[in-house]
């Protein structure tokens, strides 16, 4: 018995040893197999890179009916503000479906896709798939009472807050999807830095304003409003003057009389010069101003005058305003089905109004620029970038994140991004610009090197009076100063050179020459990028769909026609014509399928949907369970030690014994 005992456990032990070699090897070869396919697979071969670059979506089911009962509610309870909530801004029409198919036919080295909801689960979804996470709008906001929101810029100022998110990122917008293989090359390249897509320049602040007048040192009337920031100061002086001319003009009617025409020509010239400052915009508006009217003429236009002008002027604006209005009205008989907008918030074009906003925010601290509007293409987002863009706009950002819905004083998420990085700049000691023109590293200027120097500071060309005048500079502040000695290499001067050493510490101590050098080149940019030259008309496609079936095929073949790296399409749809609209939609399916005929992995079988539309849903599933299967196993682990403890109660019992008896 002891002997087959023995056996027993001998074949025991060696059928545990055989399995566990067995599920190692299995082990072995399955990871063996999986690195080969990730280094030789033809998707990612082409496509190394150093960081995992993740992307980020963001979406939303607009036909949702708990969806637009809450926009409703929401908008009901808040009637006196000004809002964008628009049924194009939540209508889908399966954009996420085919940005997704492309993604993955053109950019298969991404690393993982975040898809930020407000709850929502696309019915199509495959919840499975490892490169796929759905983000709730709890998980990223700072501040979870300025929830439930149904404003895209203050979702898109926290979506660097994902847990698990890659140090770089690229956003897209649900609309937005490719038409070429797609690289980080396109986005950054370790020379250039950041590749930037602008398209067109921001539009006016006011009707007669563009953004290059104002601050341009003269003031305009048409710039001198908020909306403009008052002409950007161009038109301080401008209630001096205002009242300088009425002290003129009153001036003139008490001496008309008089005989002094020496007097009444030197006051006419006085007011000439002010008049035609003052009113030659205003004039051009009213009056059919030229550069040829007769100066004499606008010398006798007085403020009477004017009053009365501006009268006329107004009452025809308001009787123009009057007949728009009715013919808004007429026109505006139809109502939504969506919701009655009119009744719940003033609408205005949030976008163009937060793009003014954001504008205005940038000259305030970097001053005024003619800025550009970013392309309608992805964009790379450093998520360290991005905290040091919200401490820069800390105010502008949290006011951004309260609003509920899109507003006019947004913050615009990719011109904040772009323009941050054109307009931040660092400063340079004298030490690191010395450093910069030293550049066969001898820690000294050499005549070579002081020349090339010249050339920056100077206009070309160099005069030998600018070259004598700049030695002598040099030579001053090494009189009389005792210096670290250095050696300088052989054929740092020039035959003719009457220079010393020149070295950092000399440069350092001439106050002079350092006053010079900071002056010029100690503002640098503090981060590396390049403008994409015409980047709309060369790697975007940018198309706003309306209801008029023949531009909307049109457009979509155009897109056939001409591939582009980025293509966003813009819902543009006229609410009212409904059966139009439903013809499009049909188009822009057709078109989709064309392109992307294949379902991607991120995609359930099509004979499947998702039983959960809501994450609150799945996640209450999920719990459940849990609770189911932990108290079957609870139970099952139960059941095994009865059984365990009944078939070896009587050999537990003996060997307490030997032990403890």
């Amino acid at each position: 018995m002891v002997v087959i005992f023995h056996l027993k456990r001998y074949f025991f032990i060696r059928f545990i040893f055989l399995l566990s070699l067995s599920l190692f090897l299995v082990i072995f070869i399955y990871h063996i197999f999986e690195i080969f396919d990730k280094v030789y697979s033809p998707s990612t071969k082409n496509c190394q890179y150093n960081e995992n670059i993740d992307v980020v979506y963001t979406w939303v089911n607009g036909s949702d009916p708990e969806f637009l009962r809450n926009l409703n509610e929401y908008l009901k309870d808040h009637r006196n503000i000004t809002c964008d909530a628009s049924k194009q801004r939540f209508d889908d029409k399966y954009e996420l479906k085919f940005s997704l198919r492309s993604l993955e036919k053109y950019a298969p080295w991404i690393n993982h896709v975040y898809i930020v909801t407000n709850g929502q689960i696309p019915y199509w979804l495959n919840l499975d798939y490892e490169k796929v996470t759905i983000v709730t709008h709890e998980d990223i906001f700072k501040d979870v009472s300025n929830l439930p929101t149904f404003s895209s810029p203050a979702i898109e100022c926290n979506l660097h807050r994902i847990p698990g998110l890659s140090k770089k990122f690229i956003y897209f917008n649900d609309d937005i999807f490719l038409g070429s293989p797609l690289y980080l090359d396109d986005f950054y390249t370790g020379s250039k830095g950041f590749l930037i897509y602008l398209a067109w320049a921001v539009p006016n602040c006011a009707p007669n304003c563009l953004w290059m007048y104002v601050n341009d040192g003269q003031c305009d009337k048409d710039c001198y409003r908020p909306e403009c920031q008052m002409d950007g100061g161009d038109c301080d002086d401008f209630e001096e003057q205002r009242k300088l001319l009425f002290d003129l003009t009153t001036e003139a009617l008490e001496d008309k009389h008089e005989e002094n025409e020496t007097r009444n020509i030197a006051l006419q010239e006085t007011i000439e010069k002010v008049q035609t400052n003052f009113y030659r915009s205003f004039l051009k508006k009213i009056n059919n101003f030229s550069e040829s009217t007769n100066k004499s003429h606008i010398s006798l236009i007085l403020p009477k005058n004017i009053s009365l002008l501006v009268k006329n002027h107004n009452k025809k604006v308001i009787t123009t305003n009057k007949l728009k209005r009715r013919s808004r009205r007429r026109r505006g008989t139809y109502k939504s089905k969506y919701f009655e907008r009119s009744k719940h918030c003033k609408s205005i074009d949030a976008y163009s109004a937060s793009l003014q906003h954001t504008n205005r925010a940038f000259n305030n601290k970097y001053g005024f620029q003619s800025r550009k509007v970013p392309a309608h293409a992805p964009i790379l987002i450093d998520k360290e970038i991005m905290h040091q863009l919200e401490e820069k706009f800390k105010q502008e950002f949290l006011v951004t994140e309260t609003n509920r819905v899109r507003n006019e004083n947004d913050m615009q998420f990719s011109f904040s991004y772009y323009h941050f990085i054109i307009s931040e700049k660092k400063s340079r000691s004298v030490g690191e610009i010395f450093d910069e023109f030293d550049t066969d590293g001898s820690m000294t200027w050499s005549d070579r090197e002081i020349r090339t120097l010249l050339t920056q500071i100077y206009e070309l060309p160099l005069s030998y009076t600018i070259v004598d005048h700049f030695e002598e500079i040099l030579m001053n502040c090494s009189e009389h100063k005792q210096f670290p000695e250095i050696h300088a290499p052989l054929y740092e001067r020039y035959i003719d050179s009457k220079l010393p050493t020149i070295t950092k510490y000399l440069i350092e101590d001439c106050r002079y020459l350092s006053n010079i050098l900071l002056e010029r080149f100690e503002k640098v940019f503090r981060y590396n990028f390049e403008l994409v030259p015409s980047s709309e008309n060369k790697y975007v496609h940018f198309t706003m769909l309306n209801s008029n079936i023949s531009d909307v095929v049109g457009n979509l073949d155009e897109i056939r026609r001409n591939k582009r790296k980025f293509v966003c399409l813009n819902d543009n749809l006229d609410e009212s014509k409904s059966s139009e609209n439903e013809l499009v939609r049909a188009i822009l399916y057709d078109f989709y399928l064309s392109l992307f005929p294949r379902p991607s992995k991120f995609e359930l079988p099509q004979e499947l949907r998702n039983k959960f539309l809501y994450m609150e849903e799945l996640n209450t599933w999920k719990h459940n369970r849990s609770l189911v299967r932990l108290a079957l196993y609870s139970f099952l682990f139960v059941i095994l030690c009865f059984t365990v403890y009944n078939n070896c109660k009587k050999k537990c019992c003996q060997i307490v014994n030997k032990v403890f008896c």
